[in-house]
């Protein structure tokens, strides 16, 4: 993220220690009642999304890469206004017909602030799940990393580690204590 409140941003999901599974997956037409989307499907809705962050006011350079050997999904994009972020991730759940009421407001900067919300309600949201797809989310984990232009003064989330050069931060964890509520993303960063 620049001074100016413009930034980058990359998404990455990979599914790669997954992939024997996956591949055992692809060749069913179902599995836990939900159908199985062929390469091509999977391929078609990336190209949906890029299209649909493209068209994001304030949001450019959208690319994705979708590696369908080892199943690591990525998008990078550039945004003038973290604002315009949120608005990609609000196209978005609007797109899939999510929960009208689940927020997508998670990223904030003013005033030499960055804050990282967690509106979504992943406990009551995983409660709903069946037990057998309950079962991905058992060893996953995440990693998010903030980089500035400006140096870290302070951070709120505890977890979070500074670099040396104390201008980004990294939060580690796991996907089911944040599910469960023992660990959290949020983090209120002040910059010098």
């Amino acid at each position: 993220m620049k001074d100016d409140g413009s930034g980058h941003f990359n998404f990455v999901i990979n599914f790669s220690q997954s992939k024997t599974k996956i591949n055992s997956i692809l060749k069913m037409q179902k599995i836990n009642g939900y159908t199985i989307p062929s390469k091509d499907e999977i391929k078609k809705e990336a190209s949906k999304i890029e299209a649909l962050a493209q068209s994001t006011a304030g949001i450019s350079n959208v690319k994705t890469n979708i590696d369908l050997t080892n199943y690591i999904f990525a998008i990078d994009l550039d945004f003038q206004k973290i604002g315009n972020l949120n608005t990609a991730f609000l196209k978005l759940k609007n797109s899939k017909k999510l929960d009208p009421s689940l927020s997508t407001d998670y990223f904030a900067f003013a005033d030499k602030k960055f804050i990282r919300t967690q509106k979504i309600p992943i406990k009551s949201l995983y409660e709903k799940l069946e037990k057998s797809d309950k079962e991905v989310f058992q060893t996953a984990k995440y990693t998010s990393v903030y980089k500035f232009d400006s140096t870290i003064k302070s951070f709120s989330n505890k977890n979070a580690a500074t670099s040396k050069s104390k201008k980004a931060i990294k939060l580690n964890g796991s996907i089911i204590s944040l599910i469960n509520g023992n660990e959290k993303i949020e983090n209120t960063i002040t910059l010098n």
